[in-house]
C-alpha cells in the first residue's frame, strides 16, 4: 500500500491535531501512518479520506498498482 497522508494533509493545509480530531483518532496513530508506513485499517482509511474530503484512492494507493491490476482484468476478460 502505497501512502500519500503527508502529502494530502500538507496540501489541504489541515494541522495533524485537526485531521485526527475530525477522523476520530489520535495524533500518534497518524503520524505512525505519515512517517512510519503503519498501514491502516479500512474503517479508519475512510474515515480519514473522509475528514479530508478526499477519495481513499488518492492516499492510500499507487495508480500503478491499480492500473496494473485493471489491465489484468481486462486480459483475463
Amino acid at each position: 500500500m502505497s501512502n500519500k497522508l503527508r502529502k494530502v494533509r500538507e496540501e489541504i493545509g489541515m494541522p495533524l491535531t485537526v485531521l485526527a480530531k475530525r477522523a476520530k483518532t489520535s495524533r500518534q496513530t497518524l503520524t505512525n501512518i505519515e512517517l512510519h508506513g503503519q498501514e491502516p485499517g479500512v474503517y479508519l482509511a475512510l474515515s480519514i479520506a473522509k475528514a479530508l474530503k478526499v477519495d481513499p484512492r488518492d492516499i492510500f494507493f499507487d495508480p500503478g498498482v491499480i492500473q496494473g491490476l485493471q489491465s489484468g482484468v481486462e486480459e483475463v476478460v
